[in-house]
């Protein structure tokens, strides 16, 4: 799961989002080795935060 700095495309509160795009997701799941990520390890959901300088309300 990776938390990015862009609000989702569905929020209500009125920011413009744009989408993930392809190249994106395939640098996070290339990062995720690189932070602990264990495919084939059981447990729960990996997480990528990837939100610095996110502000929700803005």
């Amino acid at each position: 799961m990776v938390r990015t700095d862009q609000p989702h495309t569905s929020n209500w509160i009125g920011r413009r989002a744009e989408p993930v795009l392809p190249f994106e997701g395939a640098a996070a799941i290339r990062q995720a080795p690189r932070e602990g990520w264990a495919p084939t390890a059981p447990g729960p959901a990996f997480r990528i935060d990837e939100s610095a300088g996110f502000a929700p309300g803005l």
